[in-house]
C-alpha cells in the first residue's frame, strides 16, 4: 500500500517514513526484496522509540532508530520534524468524538477538512511567534 501511494503520477517518493511499528514493515520491506525501499528511511517515531521499543529488540535497534540518521538532526540534535504529530493529532481530535460520532460521512469529511485547516493556522501562528520557521524545510 505505501509504494502504491508514493508511486501514482505526480507523487514524490519519502526519504524517510516514521510509524508506530515500522520495525515490522522495515522487516517485511526487507523480506520481500521490492529494491523500491533500499533507499527509503523506515523510523520509528521517536517518542515510541524512547518509551514503547524494548532495547533488547535487536532488529528495531539496528534498523528503526532515528539517531541513525543525522540528517533528520540539526547542529545541536534537535530534531527538524516531530514525528510524534500524527498521534497529537489524534489525540486533540478525540475531543471532538461526541460530536463527530452520529455525523454522517460528507458532514464528517467537511468536518475534519475545516477543523484541521483551522487547527494547522493556529499551530503555525503559534510556531511562528515562538520564533520558529514552520514553513521552511
Amino acid at each position: 500500500m505505501l509504494k502504491n501511494t508514493f508511486s501514482i503520477p505526480g507523487a514524490s517518493k519519502p526519504e524517510h517514513i516514521f510509524y508506530n511499528t515500522n520495525c515490522d514493515a522495515k522487516q517485511q520491506a526487507d523480506t520481500s526484496g521490492d529494491p523500491w525501499f533500499q533507499d527509503v528511511g523506515m523510523c520509528v517515531d521517536i517518542w515510541h522509540f524512547l518509551n514503547k521499543h524494548k532495547v533488547t529488540h535487536e532488529f528495531c535497534q539496528l534498523n528503526c532508530n532515528p539517531a541513525m540518521y543525522p540528517e533528520l538532526q540539526d547542529d545541536d540534535g534537535n530534531w527538524f520534524f516531530n514525528t510524534s504529530v500524527a498521534g497529537q493529532t489524534n489525540t486533540w481530535l478525540g475531543g471532538y468524538s461526541s460530536i463527530i460520532r452520529e455525523m454522517l460521512p460528507d458532514k464528517y469529511d467537511f468536518f475534519l477538512d475545516e477543523m484541521i485547516r483551522l487547527h494547522n493556522a493556529e499551530v503555525l501562528q503559534r510556531l511562528e511567534k515562538e520564533g520558529h520557521c514552520p514553513r521552511i524545510l
